[in-house]
């Protein structure tokens, strides 16, 4: 079991890798092929190029009841694993690798939190966790308000990649100006291309925009100065020179030009059209260019309901399909995990007449202990779930009560070697 919504499900992933359940020994840059161009197709095919869990690497196939944003923060951890793997020349080391995305995302604790005084400080892995669940968020809504159930997550995770492949020719962590230079400068050319070319504002997806806007959280003086630019302005011209000068930055820019032009007719686009300019103002070649426009309408019509939260829809609608989403994978794990508590419990009810005809083995002796331990958590937690409303309390509960977890819940614990 595997479950990213969990604390320590980096620890679990290592845990699976070290029982031979997943690998990673295949992953290398093909000869001939530049890691740029290798990578920019593994982060399209799996989404995290636009912010969105098309696909996770080495996990897809456990993580079936996850949430959007669970899968999303997996994805972005494979995504910087990938990048490692693909780099490393000697074999992988997984404190090295912690220790790298601590260094990267500034995140090492060198003196405890005054609260962590009692009980010690974190685990480097837990760190990361929280890093990565931070990053993948947007910290604002449509009317700028923190809702606990934010919908919209970060659409700028892929300069984060972007940037730890830079770190290990740099040995620097994650430069905070030059990120938020790039940010910036792809909101203003986005916008000063829209402005430029008023003839194809109804293919443009301004809700999608808004979402970007709101992942760039950028000062309010700078969102007002961005949605005034036109396409003469120096600022505009100096934005276009910042992502021309890194090739992974003008390709993820035009990928996501193009997202937000997901309207614009297939007819349409050829070697005049302005979408195919632009691409050349950025650097690109024809070739580029027509295979970004085509992966772009390929992976929208193959992952539509990943989508679904950026493309025009009414705020309502959206905030409530997601809900939906969200509490039906909730509902359906915790309803799996009480229902194995149960069967668990048929097979105490069998050992316990056993124990009354002849010895128990200690094997069988060690699961009567366990599982009456269980069965004294699963009461309460069966008695949450059962009230009004119990099926989303109870993840609540189980996070503010680590110890009421029965054994079912615990997806995430691993064995600690002695």
């Amino acid at each position: 079991m595997f479950s990213p919504g969990k604390k320590n499900w980096i620890k679990k992933f290592f845990s699976l890798v070290e029982k031979g359940e997943l690998s990673f020994e295949e992953v290398k840059l093909p000869q001939s092929e530049p890691f740029e161009e290798h990578f920019r197709e593994i982060a399209e095919h799996t989404g995290i190029l636009y912010g969105v869990p098309n696909q996770l690497i080495f996990t897809q196939d456990y993580v079936g009841s996850a949430t959007r944003n669970e899968k999303l923060q997996v994805l972005l951890f494979e995504s910087l694993l990938y990048i490692d793997l693909l780099h490393r020349k000697d074999p992988f080391n997984k404190a090295e690798f912690i220790e790298r995305l601590q260094t990267f995302y500034h995140s090492t604790e060198k003196i405890p939190r005054p609260w962590f005084t009692f009980i010690g400080k974190r685990e480097a892995s837990n760190q990361i966790e929280e890093v990565l669940s931070e990053r993948i968020k947007v910290h604002s809504s449509y009317s700028n308000r923190n809702f606990w159930f934010n919908h919209l997550t970060n659409g700028f995770l892929y300069l984060d990649l972007i940037l730890f492949h830079q770190s290990y020719s740099t040995n620097l962590a994650k430069d905070d100006v030059t990120y938020r230079q790039w940010v910036e400068a792809i909101i203003t050319t986005i916008q000063g291309l829209k402005s430029a070319h008023p003839e194809a504002s109804a293919f443009f997806d301004k809700t999608m925009f808004r979402n970007l806007l709101l992942s760039a959280e950028l000062p309010d003086e700078i969102t007002k100065q961005v949605k005034r630019i036109e396409p003469e302005e120096k600022l505009y011209k100096s934005a276009l020179n910042v992502i021309a000068s890194e090739p992974m930055l003008a390709h993820f820019t035009f990928h996501f030009l193009v997202f937000l032009y997901h309207g614009y007719p297939s007819e349409a686009f050829n070697r005049e059209s302005f979408l195919t300019q632009f691409g050349k103002t950025l650097g690109l070649n024809e070739e580029q260019i027509t295979e970004v426009f085509w992966e772009c309408r390929k992976s929208m019509s193959d992952h539509s309901s990943e989508f679904y939260h950026l493309v025009s829809e009414s705020e309502s609608k959206i905030l409530t399909t997601h809900l939906t989403r969200k509490y039906n994978r909730i509902l359906g794990r915790n309803k799996d995990r009480l229902v194995q508590e149960l069967k668990e419990s048929k097979e105490l009810v069998y050992l316990i007449r056993q124990s009354a005809l002849r010895e128990l083995t200690p094997e069988e002796k060690e699961k009567v202990k366990t599982q009456s331990m269980d069965l004294m958590k699963s009461v309460p937690s069966i008695g949450i779930y059962l009230i009004p409303g119990g099926a989303l309390w109870l993840p609540l509960v189980l996070k503010l009560l680590p110890d009421l977890l029965p054994s079912a819940f615990k997806e995430n614990e691993v064995e600690e070697k002695k």
